[in-house]
C-alpha cells in the first residue's frame, strides 16, 4: 500500500515532467481558436472564417436589433488568391428578417466588423444571409 507522503511525490513530479515535455507532444483542444490569428482588425480573409466555421455571430441592425445567426459555409477556392474571392453563408431565425444591406456583425473573440449581406431565399424556415469578399492583399 502506498503512503500519502509516496503518492504526493508521485503526483508533483508528474506534473513538472509534463510541463517541460515538448509542445508537439501535447494535444491541443481542437475546439480553442487563437484570437491573433482571427482577429477582425487585422484584416479579413477566408483563413479566418474558415477557423470561425459554425460559430455564433450576432448580427446588429437599427430595425431588427441584434439578430443571432451561425456561420454555416465558407466557399470559395482553397489556394490563396489575389483578389481573394469567397462568400460567407450565416443561418438565422426566420424572424425578425433582415433586409440587404451593411450591418455590424460581431463574433465574441474576433471582435466587429461591417459587412454586407444578402438574404438567401431557403425551402426551411430559418433563414441564410450571404456576404461576398473580393479582396486585394
Amino acid at each position: 500500500m502506498m503512503k500519502r507522503r509516496e503518492f504526493l511525490a508521485a503526483g508533483s513530479s508528474l506534473i513538472a515532467t509534463a510541463g517541460f515535455a515538448p509542445s508537439g507532444l501535447m494535444a491541443a483542444p481542437s475546439n480553442q481558436l487563437d484570437i491573433r490569428e482571427i482577429e477582425f482588425g487585422t484584416g479579413l480573409r477566408k483563413a479566418k472564417f474558415d477557423a470561425l466555421l459554425n460559430q455564433t455571430f450576432y448580427i446588429h441592425g437599427e430595425r431588427a436589433g441584434t439578430v443571432t445567426v451561425r456561420l454555416v459555409q465558407v466557399t470559395g477556392t482553397e489556394q490563396p488568391t489575389n483578389p481573394e474571392q469567397f462568400s460567407l453563408f450565416f443561418r438565422g431565425p426566420s424572424l425578425p428578417s433582415l433586409r440587404a444591406g451593411t450591418y455590424t456583425v460581431e463574433h465574441y473573440l474576433a471582435g466587429r466588423t461591417p459587412l454586407y449581406l444578402e438574404p438567401v431565399p431557403t425551402a426551411t424556415h430559418s433563414l441564410l444571409y450571404r456576404a461576398d469578399f473580393c479582396l486585394l492583399h
